[in-house]
């Protein structure tokens, strides 16, 4: 065999490998870019769940300092903790095939995260009464 027909069937060759390995090769980039969305998402969660629990400290210790009558507290801290409860439901649901949006901006995140527990409040609210 000459060295034309060598270096051709070695370009024909790497050709065909490349071709093969094409499909496998894009399937774990957007493997990859599902991590890093479900990723994102979970850092909003969490920024989401810390606040619910700072607005929980909060009115804790308002009632506990007499700033808050008791009436006030309970119909103050109960969507608190139902949105807590939402947010912990998310964050354990959570993973490259369950997103909350298929967006990458954090605006669209946080109106899905709203939406999501805003849902299930009132999925809630509707079963109990």
């Amino acid at each position: 065999m000459s060295i034309e027909g060598l270096i051709a069937a070695a370009v024909i060759v790497f050709a065909l490998l490349l071709y093969v390995a094409y499909p496998f090769a894009r399937r774990e980039h957007r493997a990859d870019a599902d991590r890093l969305r479900a990723n994102r998402q979970r850092d909003r969660l969490l920024m989401v769940y810390e606040r619910v629990l700072t607005n929980i400290r909060d009115i804790d210790e308002d009632h506990r300092t007499g700033k808050m009558q008791p009436d006030d507290y309970d119909l103050e801290r109960e969507p608190w903790v139902q949105r807590g409860i939402q947010v912990l439901r998310a964050l354990d649901t959570l993973d490259a095939e369950h997103l909350l949006t298929s967006a990458d901006d954090d605006a669209s995140i946080d109106r899905a995260i709203d939406d999501r527990i805003e849902a299930a409040i009132a999925a809630r609210r509707g079963a109990n009464g």
